[in-house]
């Protein structure tokens, strides 16, 4: 399970950096066709607000993975390891179930009601840009399943059965 983890990791990370590089190419050449050539790129404009959906949504699996995510830990802190992991395994559930319901489902219907607006610059699907939301929801998926697994296995070591005082 952690070469799973580790290869995930690593092929996010590999995407979204190359990603965020043509983000960053892509906007130096708006600022350079706009101010110096004189002819404003009509493309990059689209390409980087589509860019940006795809980085969002890529990172927001990394980070749910890597168990990064914005939370308030002032409580939790202060609870035995067993409560803990416990909380873990809610907290973890509950990505499961907003990654079904809203990113999966709610992302294919989106994705199939757009598949006929075509992008004006671009040219493209707008379907194939709201793809990032189920599969940023798949990936959160699998994540959230080895989380869960790591808390179980945490829960049943037996230091986590201590009572901290």
């Amino acid at each position: 399970m952690e070469l799973i983890r580790k290869w995930l990791d690593r092929v996010l990370e590999v995407v979204c950096c190359l990603v965020l590089a043509m983000m960053v190419a892509v906007s130096c050449w708006q600022v350079i066709s706009r101010y110096i050539v004189g002819q404003p790129s009509t493309i990059t404009e689209e390409l980087l607000r589509f860019s940006l959906v795809w980085i969002s949504m890529l990172g927001m699996a990394y980070v749910a993975g890597k168990q990064q995510h914005i939370s308030l830990t002032i409580l939790v802190d202060k609870v035995s390891p067993r409560l803990r992991s416990i909380w873990l395994i809610i907290l973890q559930l509950t990505f499961v179930a907003f990654s079904v319901w809203i990113l999966i489902i709610g992302g294919l219907k989106i994705s199939s009601i757009s598949m006929l607006q075509v992008s004006p610059a671009l040219g493209i699907p707008m379907g194939q840009v709201y793809y990032a939301l189920p599969i940023a929801g798949v990936l959160i998926i699998i994540y959230s399943v080895m989380n869960i697994i790591d808390a179980l296995k945490a829960l049943s070591s037996p230091y986590s059965q201590h009572v901290e005082k």
